[in-house]
């Protein structure tokens, strides 16, 4: 239980991201700490081409969310999907406490992950660039479930990517995978077609079979679909 008003005491940097750093919480060991290095609006947004980046600027002055917030913003508006969707007590997501005070200024405060079947090998990304080939059957069947958790309640956002794929371990022994971040993607299209329920499923869907599909592919697991 977080408790009001307290100032909460930074420790040991563990890592740093594209846009935020990681670091202990001193004041509770079960605690991480994000801290953004931009603030709203101060992120480079990635070029489109001309004709994209016009129709992003016309949807932009709709009232369309185009630009990111910063970091800590945007996963906590990607946690209320996870919410919104059933799954925020589901072990397969890291959970979010909101932000917080510290020391150091605010900062994001989410649960530690310690429980990595391999302390080196954290992601199904860093499993990839070990192995090449994703082989190990618990492993296979890991994933398996976690898609199909991200498919049954149409998870949208950063959860589908392998960098952000913990691959942990429960108390009984079995190897699962837990989510590290929960950002939501941005919507580029023109014509917001997904505002309808079922255009929105759909799409979701597919990203989701393709970044499965991507996992399965001729590099991984010897051309088997897993």
């Amino acid at each position: 239980m977080l408790q009001e008003n307290q100032v909460y005491q930074v420790g040991d940097f563990v890592r740093g991201g594209g846009f935020r750093d990681t670091y202990e919480c001193a004041s509770d060991p079960t605690k991480l700490l994000k801290f953004d290095r931009y603030e709203s609006g101060e992120r480079k947004v990635k070029k489109r081409g001309l004709l994209k980046d016009v129709f992003r600027s016309v949807r932009a002055k709709l009232g369309y969310k185009k630009q990111r917030l910063s970091g800590n913003q945007d996963e906590l508006l990607g946690w209320s999907h996870i919410q919104d969707v059933g799954l925020a007590d589901h072990r397969a997501f890291t959970r979010i406490y909101g932000v917080v005070q510290t020391n150091q200024g605010p900062a994001l405060m989410i649960e530690k992950i310690d429980n990595f079947v391999d302390p080196d090998i954290r992601s199904v990304r860093d499993y990839i660039r070990h192995h090449g080939r994703i082989k190990d059957q618990e492993l296979i069947r890991a994933l398996i479930d976690y898609f199909k958790i991200l498919r049954s309640h149409h998870v949208s956002c950063f959860a589908d990517r392998p960098e952000n794929m913990g691959i942990v371990i429960d108390a009984n022994g079995q190897t699962y995978i837990k989510c590290f971040d929960v950002k939501n993607y941005l919507d580029h299209q023109f014509i917001p077609i997904n505002k309808i329920e079922y255009f929105r499923k759909k799409r979701i869907e597919r990203r989701l079979d393709r970044h499965f599909n991507m996992l399965s592919s001729d590099n991984v697991n010897e051309g088997h679909k897993i």
